[in-house]
């Protein structure tokens, strides 16, 4: 992530040095047949290219991460998945495929790693900077505590096919659990949860079939909706609805759609709140009354989870093209996947990285941050990453958690158990509690921050390294930017610097993206060479977005104790007073140079 590691002599800074408070399609030539095949997979010819197709033993697992066909070790595409799992095909343009000795399965967030490591780092200084790190002072205020409100709890249901969502294809249940403070009189804020990717029936060892939702022969829905109590009863305790919604039709049926599924969870979000519309306007439904006048529909937050990071982004996204109908002014994407390289201006946001994600293990989420900062002139909106070192993908929702959950679920980091710094055994690795007081201090509070204004909790997400008592002995990192109006940019940092600006022993340039040792290249200079996407989360390939640029940076190279950056403020822009802090991001050369 750019803040662990062996320190070197030069650094790449990121974007925003701040002042601030705080194809070519081949064509068959012969009839349509089979021109490769083995016992599990074949590619013939069709429109637009050749067809590969994967059939599988068992049903492939269910991730957030895409799944792609490799051949002959390479990954070659996005593979659609059968409603069943076990057939997996793509379109390639590539006639390298009719020569191909071997097809397999593997998946986006795995690209580079070997089956038995992910992320598997040597003890060094990651272990100094984590077992051993800095603590900042703790808030007077913990976000994680529960409020003066008492919490009354609430399930909804209008049928497993209730509505008809376009960008699946299908019919989706409307199924929620609302956590309310019990005599808060007024409009209150909402704030929405919606879970990622997971299993969506379980029981009686019944395996996906060609309609596999809703559930039937005595399966049962996963409850991945009930998962997120702890920071659903901070904030309703704290005074505001929360409503955790349930996806598990898009879970069914998002292997064989466009986008993965992500305008089907934007469109169920919407038409969730369409139904509290009714129900806080004109009452009906399951509650009749006794939600009218309590929620107010113009101060709206959304928090996803895995995929649903990527469905509340377009959610607020979606809302605004259709000219703003809710008022949604706060997106958390929480270890999300971001395979289309979304922007969210004009909504304030915090993406939560697990620093052990064995899922989504490229921490792709990171791109919501860097692509959104300057994507729109203007943008008044305040942003920030938030790294927990020690969690994983999963165990943020207790459904997903084992000891936990009703349904069968795992560990999503596997390897050695002593592996460091994420095996099971290893002492910066969080448990499953620990990691949820974690999730619950930092969801809560950043809602609490930026729907209900308590600027008290600025500290916990403006980068200046306060933490949460709940969070325990959780290591923490925040990256920020400031809104508009309490910065001033000095530097983005992405472009060629002005001649001058880099004196003594010191060298810069621009570099972005990564080379790949079989000769791929970036378009910018590459910052780095690698195969594992994890180890750049900054400059990793989205596979729905691979000719879109990756984030920018200025490497400086160093030989001696002289060198100076310095960068000039017009005449007007020289006084300074106003501001408490110049910021910026920096981490050590990838390259270790």
């Amino acid at each position: 992530m750019g803040v662990l590691g062996r320190l070197t002599r030069s650094l790449s800074l990121g974007m925003g040095a701040l002042l601030g408070v705080g194809a070519l399609t081949a064509t068959a030539a012969a009839p349509v047949q089979a021109v490769a095949k083995s016992n599990n997979w074949d590619a013939e010819p069709v429109a637009g290219g050749y067809q590969l197709t994967l059939r599988l033993d068992a049903p492939a697992p269910m991730r957030a991460s895409l799944p792609l066909l490799a051949v002959d070790g390479i990954p070659i595409g996005v593979a659609k998945q059968s409603p069943d799992r076990r057939t997996l095909t793509l379109i390639s343009t590539d006639p390298k495929v009719l020569k191909a000795s071997d097809v397999r399965l593997i998946w986006s967030g795995d690209v580079g790693k070997s089956n038995a490591t992910r992320r598997s780092l040597a003890a060094g200084t990651t272990d100094a900077d984590w077992l051993k790190a800095r603590r900042g002072p703790l808030l007077k205020d913990d976000p994680g505590a529960v409020g003066k409100y008492q919490v009354e709890t609430a399930e909804y249901n209008l049928g497993d096919e209730a509505v008809y969502l376009p960008g699946l294809g299908q019919r989706s249940e409307i199924r929620g659990k609302v956590y309310s403070p019990r005599g808060a009189i007024g409009p209150r804020p909402l704030v929405i949860f919606l879970h990622g990717r997971h299993e969506y029936c379980y029981g009686n060892d019944t395996m996906p079939t060609d309609k596999p939702w809703p559930c039937s022969g005595g399966t049962k829905p996963v409850p991945s909706f009930r998962g997120y109590d702890g920071p659903a009863t901070a904030l309703a305790s704290n005074g505001y609805q929360v409503v955790s919604i349930s996806a598990n039709a898009v879970n069914a049926y998002d292997g064989d759609v466009y986008d993965s599924g992500a305008q089907a969870r934007a469109e169920l979000i919407l038409d969730h709140l369409a139904v509290w519309k009714r129900w806080s306007t004109v009452g009906g439904g399951p509650f009749g009354r006794k939600f009218v006048g309590k929620v107010n529909l113009q101060n709206v937050g959304l928090m996803g989870h895995s995929r649903g990071g990527e469905g509340v982004a377009r959610a607020a996204v979606l809302n605004a093209d259709r000219g703003g109908q809710y008022g949604i002014r706060a997106v958390l994407p929480l270890a999300p996947t971001d395979f289309a390289r979304a922007t969210v201006p004009g909504v304030a946001m915090s993406v939560l990285l697990p620093y052990c994600d064995g899922d989504v293990s490229d921490l792709q989420g990171q791109k919501f941050y860097d692509d959104t900062r300057y994507s729109v002139t203007g943008d008044t909106a305040p942003r920030s990453t938030v790294t927990v070192l020690g969690a994983n993908h999963n165990f943020f929702n207790t459904e997903w958690t084992p000891g936990q959950s009703e349904a069968p679920s795992n560990d999503d980091w596997y390897g050695e158990e002593n592996e460091s710094p994420c095996g099971a055994k290893y002492a910066g690795r969080l448990t499953a509690k620990e990691q949820q007081t974690v999730g619950t201090a930092y969801v809560a509070g950043f809602f609490r921050l930026q729907l209900g204004h308590e600027t008290k909790l600025l500290p916990l997400l403006d980068g200046s390294d306060s933490r949460a008592a709940s969070a325990g002995r959780a290591v923490v990192r925040v990256v920020s930017q400031a809104p508009l109006v309490r910065r001033r940019d000095v530097s983005h940092l992405d472009k060629p610097l002005p001649a001058g600006s880099a004196t003594g022993k010191v060298w810069a340039e621009v570099c972005a993206g990564v080379s790949e040792p079989s000769g791929g290249a970036a378009v910018t200079k590459s910052c780095m060479t690698t195969d594992d996407s994890s180890d750049a989360p900054h400059w990793g390939a989205a596979w729905y977005a691979a000719r879109t640029p990756t984030t920018a940076v200025t490497r400086l190279t160093w030989t001696g104790t002289n060198g100076v950056l310095r960068l000039n403020l017009p005449l007007g822009q020289r006084d300074v007073r106003r501001y408490a802090a110049l910021s910026f991001r920096a981490a050590p050369d990838p390259l270790g140079r």
